[in-house]
């Protein structure tokens, strides 16, 4: 079967092209804001139509989601099945919600004319990894401000209704297997969130603490906190305690009592790893020998290296939809020590494998 994702280089696009290539067996076919001229888009059975305009004036906006819905309409098969990302604005009376209202009634009637399929999802607001700041997210604005040690404002302090970006890929999933479901949503006021960032941030960058993640909420809200942490700040230097016994080391503090705490030996030369985690985060601590850690954000070259060894310790955490190894580059045995932000499950262990 083959999946078309419109809109596949955005932000939902992202995270629902890298989704379904690697946890699904479908040809998944990602297509740019001018997918209508990608031949591609004709040999779809299913196309997610993310592909959208939300910037402008209120006429601009109007019309061009108008005319990327007739384009997409003009562009596929007769036997294609439809998911449209709608938005829950249609119900605010506004004109960007009429405009999405009418794509809504102009993708129904084509899907009733040639008898395909027809999802309309009216999608919250979304939250995740890599959501560009200072555009349609007070979430990743939040983030990416904490991050960068700038300050956070409040504009309006209202109730929102949030919604984890791979909750939203999950239901994309659902609706193409015949299983839909109703959204799993969050309320909460936006100084609700503004609170619960700037533990995480007072936690992870003043306390050396991973911060209690006992509900899948705040999991997945930290997973997007540190998914903006700048890569000059991302090592973690340690306190060394010594007398003449030896030495001791604080790896990891954690405010709740979740995760597990694994070490391995590498031999030299040898690396691991090469894979990556959409769910769960790793912290990585060389305490014996020499490596270079090696990080890639999905669907980018740019390769981030950070050599650490054991006369001098420090800590590195792996954000999710980064995948990473370890290689020892030492002349010894290389000893590490990983903690992983929950047990490991091997009927779900979101572990996918990709070479950095």
């Amino acid at each position: 079967m083959k999946v078309g994702v419109t809109g596949g280089y955005g932000f939902i696009g992202y995270h629902t092209y890298y989704n379904l290539k690697f946890t699904t067996d479908w040809d998944v076919v990602r297509l740019d804001k001018d997918f209508y001229n990608d031949e591609r888009i004709k040999e779809c059975d299913w196309v997610i139509h993310l592909a959208g305009v939300n910037r402008g004036n209120e006429d601009e906006v109007y019309k061009a989601n108008i005319d990327l819905t007739q384009l997409l309409l003009d562009s596929i098969n007769t036997d294609c099945n439809i998911i449209f990302s709608s938005s829950t604005q249609v119900e605010l009376n506004n004109s960007y919600g009429d405009c999405k209202l009418e794509c809504e009634q102009m993708i129904q009637n084509w899907c009733q004319q040639y008898g395909g399929k027809f999802y309309n999802l009216r999608i919250p607001n979304v939250f995740g990894p890599f959501c560009k700041p200072n555009y349609n997210s007070f979430i990743a604005t939040f983030c990416h401000n904490l991050c960068n040690d700038k300050n956070i404002k409040i504009v309006n302090d209202s109730m929102v209704n949030l919604i984890y970006v791979n909750d939203v890929v999950e239901e994309f999933k659902n609706c193409i297997k015949g299983k839909k479901q109703s959204f799993k949503t969050t309320e909460m006021m936006v100084s609700g969130v503004k609170e619960l960032l700037s533990y995480f941030n007072n936690c992870y960058f003043e306390d050396g603490r991973i911060p209690n993640l006992n509900n899948n909420f705040d999991r997945n809200l930290f997973n997007t906190f540190i998914s903006y942490i700048p890569h000059n700040k991302r090592l973690i230097k340690t306190e060394l305690h010594s007398d003449d016994r030896g030495s001791l080391t604080e790896l990891t503090k954690v405010d709740s009592s979740e995760g597990q705490v694994f070490f391995s030996t590498t031999n030299k030369g040898y690396v691991r790893g090469e894979h990556f985690h959409m769910r769960k985060f790793e912290r990585f601590c060389v305490v014996d020998g020499k490596a270079v850690i090696r990080i890639r954000k999905l669907g980018t070259d740019d390769v981030q290296e950070y050599q650490v060894s054991g006369d001098d310790i420090k800590i590195i955490d792996m954000p999710v939809l980064h995948t990473h190894n370890i290689q020892n580059i030492g002349n010894d045995k290389l000893t590490t020590i990983f903690w992983i932000s929950e047990i490991y499950d091997k009927d779900n262990p979101d572990t996918y494998w990709e070479n950095v």
